[in-house]
């Protein structure tokens, strides 16, 4: 009900109040509120009171600026005016809002006398869930370095404060300042955590929370903790065996290098101080190898670098494959031994094992005239096989073999000896898979050409004098590099002399089909090998 004083109209009366209100529970409701009145009661002193209902009724009485004993309960110490009734601000607010406090309300005004006034219409206030949540914001935190996070938290409510409390990994000491803030109407509460992260706390949850008498909210970060290259992981589809891989000849392979880090590193793959590819999208890099060999053997290095830092690990890439003789091998002679050294590469290495007419040889033996020894230097075996030169004529034809389970190489030495003045040898490498009756069929051969050498030496001078167009014999012993030099055709092979009075050693020359005279042997055409002896006849 309201009352005019005398003399007044009832347009003089009237609020600006809103229709509705929302607030959160816990939170705080505002009741925007500004009223005019008769002009002749400005000096007046007055009254002002909120009611929780539709009309005027003393057990509903939410707020009372002269007696606050005459509210009701459930809003004792909750509500209070933020403006000044003397400046026409009537505006109400009510803390800590309850689902109870929901309904209408409207505001009166009491000058002293009888001059008083329910200002209508009512405002209805509806409350809704809790939110509002608080903010936080990080730094750039660095393993090992010390950093701060920032928690904040607005309001427009100035009634109960509320509570900023921090969450945070369990071994992470706490270190917490506060503060409080104003900017017109808004309230700004924060909260500083200072930490220094490691690299266990990277990816963990940090948590802001707010919290009021009845209600509470929060807000959780994932923590970002850079940090410099680390915890390298080399893998394959191939077996990898700690920093060792090994590989069979051929097959394709790949090697993923990975490692952890943040921001990602920068990932290189390394051999022999060359850089084969590099990568900065990830922390993984595959080095691809489309057909592994023998030569991609050996040791590389993956090496990660971003801004905190650099690391690298190494793997050693073990290539299996079959024998290689070596270059290395062959044969050398003296007065008194011929030498003969057989040497091959392999991974896994290979066995080495000499084969003699009468006996097989291996590591340091003697049989006979023949002595071995054999050494082995990482994948490099080499085997040598000494024969003491004696007297008299003899034929040795002998061969190494070396043997891994991939596979198996030979280099045969065929060796004539004839008296304890003179000798020649030559040296043929087999590789494994020349077939053995090969080396036999040549070793019958020679021998065939032994027998037919009385009925060969004679055509065989008449041939050279035929293409050379010169006499047959040689003058001196001082000639006899130069002039046999010069009647030997482009198919014939020349020979070193090993001493001075007879010489020997094989002239090579076609025996099964002579070409006529003048006409050079062609190729394709069969070729028999026979041993021809010159004698020094003197000056002619």
């Amino acid at each position: 009900m309201s009352f005019l004083g005398k003399g007044t109209v009832s347009n003089e009366w009237e609020a600006d109040t809103p229709s509705h209100v929302t607030a959160q529970r816990g939170l705080c409701a505002r009741f925007q509120c500004h009223y005019r009145y008769p002009s002749n009661l400005h000096e007046g002193s007055r009254t002002g009171i909120w009611y929780n209902s539709e009309k005027q009724q003393n057990h509903h009485i939410a707020f009372h600026s002269s007696d606050h004993s005459q509210e009701i309960s459930k809003f004792q110490h909750r509500t209070r005016l933020s403006g000044d009734l003397n400046d026409d601000d009537c505006s109400l607010v009510i803390d800590n809002i309850t689902q109870e406090d929901e309904g209408p309300y409207f505001f009166r005004i009491e000058f002293t006398g009888s001059d008083r006034y329910n200002y209508h219409p009512v405002t209805r206030l509806r409350v809704s869930d809790f939110t509002d949540k608080p903010t936080i914001f990080a730094g750039e935190f660095v393993e090992g370095k010390s950093g701060n996070i920032t928690c904040i938290f607005n309001t427009t409510c100035n009634g109960t404060s509320p509570t900023l409390t921090w969450v945070t990994p369990t071994d992470v000491p706490p270190s917490v300042s506060s503060s409080v803030t104003r900017w017109h109407n808004t309230l700004t509460y924060t909260s500083v955590l200072t930490m220094t992260p490691a690299l266990k706390h990277h990816g963990q949850n940090l948590t802001c929370r707010v919290r009021y008498p009845s209600v509470s909210s929060e807000q959780a970060l994932s923590l970002t903790v850079q940090y410099a290259p680390q915890n390298f992981s080399i893998t394959s589809p191939n077996n990898v065996n700690s920093s060792w891989m090994i590989m069979k000849e051929g097959i394709p392979t790949s090697i993923l290098c990975s490692v952890q880090s943040f921001p990602v590193s920068n990932l290189t793959w390394k051999h022999l101080g060359v850089t084969l590819n590099t990568i900065s999208s990830s922390n993984e890099l595959w080095l691809e190898f489309p057909q592994v060999t023998s030569q991609q053997a050996g040791v590389y290095q993956c090496v990660a670098e971003n801004e905190h830092g650099t690391a690298e690990r190494a793997i050693t890439l073990s290539v299996e494959y079959k024998p290689e003789i070596s270059r290395d091998s062959g044969c050398t002679r003296t007065p008194e031994v011929i030498t003969c050294v057989c040497a091959a590469r392999s991974n896994p290495p290979g066995e080495l094992t000499w084969h003699l007419p009468l006996a097989n040889l291996s590591g340091n033996q003697t049989h006979g005239r023949f002595q071995t020894w054999q050494v082995a230097d990482g994948q490099l075996v080499t085997g040598s096989l000494t024969l003491g030169v004696g007297e008299g004529e003899e034929d040795v034809t002998a061969f190494c073999t070396v043997r891994n389970q991939h596979g198996e190489v030979m280099f045969a030495v065929s060796l004539w000896m004839k008296g304890g003045v003179s000798a020649v040898w030559i040296t043929v490498l087999i590789t494994s898979n020349v077939i053995l009756s090969m080396l036999l069929a040549g070793f019958f051969i020679y021998k065939y050409i032994q027998k037919r050498n009385a009925r060969t030496k004679e055509k065989a001078l008449e041939i050279l004098d035929t293409t050379t167009g010169s006499s047959a014999h040689l003058t001196t012993p001082k000639d006899t590099n130069r002039q046999r030099t010069s009647r030997i055709p482009q198919e014939v092979s020349p020979v070193m002399p090993v001493g001075q009075g007879e010489e020997c050693g094989p002239v090579y020359t076609n025996l099964q089909e002579l070409p006529s005279a003048g006409s050079p042997v062609r190729k394709g055409e069969t070729v028999i090998y026979a041993d021809l002896h010159f004698q020094s006849v003197g000056p002619a």
